[in-house]
């Protein structure tokens, strides 16, 4: 059963879809969140019982009155919720938003404090440190002043990557930083098929070049050492992230082949400090200019003396390929 959305809400009047807004609408009450938990401590992706009947599931989320429960019930039936032979289970739309919030918030309040690791800033050599707040991993330089000029406290910016608090349980400060690095490549990765990682939807692929750039340095224009960077958005769910060109290449077959056939993987393995040192420290990017109008670069990647590179379009396709 579904109900229609009270035009005196507030959700009334915002944009977001009325599926949407009517999800946001089913799970503002403390009774269906319960019912979403408890399904969802019960649930065993591999088991072969992941259903609870109606008395036990009242039962665990401890609501006396079996006529309000089930009016709550039957709010979330056919969205988070599904009726099956041996009861009711969570949805895959269930399951994805009890698991984004065990995500969110992991099991402790998370924070590092900056922490020097094993890698060295890739422009000036220096100690490079690895800090954790607000769901972001910041990577800066000690000394230097990083790649990019940011809109926070950090200076010496490197790297930023996403990282749920739930990334951060029983990993050191070296293993965060690897974690972070796998999480936000795989993001990259999924966003160069034109597939959002978060809600499947399609992405924009945008290669975006500084009209007034600055070479020297951090460009008080764009605020990057690099002239041009990659850019994804999600059309659905407003996901963004940006990578570098270099990033990007490497991708691509021709450069994993390059890196492969020099002792260097790209793709597996990289969950480690020390791989992720060897990768900057044995490789390295130069970005041609081929076009501007519209932008077309050559991202050439070399390693122990050989390179190979790509061509990039607007919209990131691979255009050309080195033999």
């Amino acid at each position: 059963m579904t109900a229609s959305r009270n035009s005196d809400s507030p959700l009334s009047a915002l944009s977001a879809g009325e599926q949407a807004t009517e999800a946001f609408e089913l799970l503002s009450n403390e009774t269906r969140l319960a019912i979403l938990v408890a399904l969802w401590e019960h649930d065993d992706p591999f088991g072969d019982d992941d259903a609870l009947r109606f008395s036990e599931l009242q039962s665990r989320v401890g609501t006396a009155d079996s006529g309000q429960f089930n009016y709550h019930l039957d709010r979330l039936d056919g969205h988070f919720v599904e009726s099956v032979d041996g009861g009711y289970r969570l949805t895959n739309a269930g399951r994805k938003f009890v698991r984004s919030v065990i995500a969110g918030t992991g099991i402790e309040s998370p924070a590092l404090e900056p922490t020097e690791v094993d890698v060295p800033c890739t422009l000036c050599g220096a100690a490079a440190e690895v800090q954790y707040e607000r769901g972001q991993v910041y990577v800066t330089c000690t000394e230097c002043e990083g790649l990019w000029n940011a809109d926070d406290d950090h200076s010496g910016h490197l790297a930023k990557f996403s990282l749920d608090p739930a990334g951060l349980e029983g990993r050191s400060p070296e293993e965060i930083y690897a974690a972070a690095w796998v999480n936000t490549f795989q993001t990259i990765y999924s966003m160069i098929e034109g597939v959002c990682p978060t809600c499947t939807g399609q992405v924009e692929r945008t290669l975006a070049v500084c009209s007034d750039h600055d070479a020297d340095g951090q460009c008080d224009n764009c605020g990057n050492r690099s002239r041009a960077i990659a850019r994804f958005r999600c059309t659905v769910c407003k996901r963004t992230t940006r990578a570098t060109l270099g990033v990007v290449a490497k991708y691509h077959p021709r450069v994993v082949a390059l890196c492969y056939d020099h002792g260097l993987d790209l793709q597996y393995g990289f969950n480690e400090l020390a791989h992720i040192a060897e990768r900057f420290d044995r490789t390295s990017t130069d970005v041609e200019y081929r076009s501007l109008d519209p932008p077309r670069v050559r991202v050439t990647t070399t390693i122990d003396g050989d390179d190979a590179w790509v061509e990039l379009a607007e919209d990131l396709s691979v255009v050309d390929v080195s033999d």
